[in-house]
């Protein structure tokens, strides 16, 4: 499994769509590939002193086989860090690449860059390379694009979309059933946006609809957040007794992606960080991640559950 960190500028955010459509498409095809996204990076983002975060930063990109760089403009200012600072020397040591006009193109070279060795699988083996099969997930990740449009992360304005891809992402390195793959894109759409259950099945069938329902928090409209959150957490953490492992595999993938951007978080903004959830208090979070990660166990091989435990660790001080 190779792992490409892509780094992008705010300046350049508008590009985002495109951007994101040609690495997911080639990393879909290459089957082999997991994406860590970091958006939104601006120069302040690298000027921490040690002491503010830094070690838990370079910990971050240490899984990091290549990376991707939006623009000149964010390579010069990683280039030209001083020594102590967040990322200074990191392309020392992690070989990188500017992002061109063909995302797809860029992707494969990166992969290139970071090959050691591994054969890579066939296609064939992850998706069907009919043309239906392509367009499935490709109509699958207009959908989501449109459904979380204007949707940004809490406290940020990294586009909310980053997340489904992610896990979908996250998913590709725990199974080839393209159906899970694209509930996991999917993950969100009941809970938090406009369309429903009937409208996913009408898209894409009763299975991923299903697979996305499972998915899917009861919000209690009418209720507070604040009020309902440790109710809605613990009625997601008794389902998971019940779950098949394809409804596991979604939710370890959503969990990672969750907790890496909650690690970058904690990393850029301190105690500060918990105060946009609807709970703030931070052993509560780590509450809910310890024992949803405790409940995957039976992925404890992954490097997906791998790195979700080392995350809660390196967040919560266990």
């Amino acid at each position: 499994m190779t792992t490409i960190g892509v780094l992008m500028s705010s300046a350049h955010m508008d590009y985002s769509s495109h951007m994101i459509r040609g690495l997911c498409k080639r990393a879909k095809e290459l089957g082999n590939v997991n994406l860590i996204f970091f958006p939104g990076m601006l120069g302040s983002d690298f000027c921490c002193e040690r002491g503010e975060g830094v070690d838990a930063q370079e910990s971050a990109v240490s899984i990091v086989d290549v990376f991707i760089i939006s623009d000149q403009e964010m390579l010069h200012m990683l280039l030209e860090q001083p020594e102590g600072a967040l990322f200074s020397n990191v392309l020392e040591h992690t070989p990188y690449i500017l992002l061109k006009d063909d995302a797809g193109d860029v992707l494969e070279r990166a992969c290139a860059l970071a090959d050691r060795g591994r054969t890579k699988p066939d296609p064939e083996e992850l998706f069907s390379e009919d043309e239906a099969s392509r367009n499935t997930f490709e109509r699958a990740l207009e959908f989501a694009m449109t459904a979380h449009k204007g949707q940004v992360r809490k406290g940020s304005s990294i586009p909310y979309i980053v997340h489904p891809i992610e896990t979908a992402l996250i998913a590709m390195t725990l199974t080839r059933d393209q159906d899970l793959i694209i509930a996991a894109l999917l993950h969100d759409i009941i809970e938090d946006t406009r369309y429903s259950a009937e409208d996913i099945e009408d898209a894409f069938g009763a299975r991923i609809a299903q697979l996305v329902q499972h998915e899917s928090e009861d919000k209690r409209i009418g209720q507070k957040p604040s009020e309902t959150w440790k109710i809605r957490k613990q009625e997601f953490i008794d389902s998971l007794d019940n779950k098949s492992m394809d409804v596991k595999i979604i939710a370890l993938s959503d969990k990672l992606s969750n907790m890496r951007a909650t690690y970058e978080g904690c990393c850029k903004h301190g105690d500060e960080f918990w105060q946009r959830f609807n709970e703030k208090r931070k052993d509560m979070h780590k509450w809910y991640y310890r024992t949803v990660a405790d409940k995957l166990r039976e992925f404890e091989n992954t490097d997906a559950w791998q790195e979700l435990d080392s995350l809660i660790k390196k967040v919560f001080g266990e």
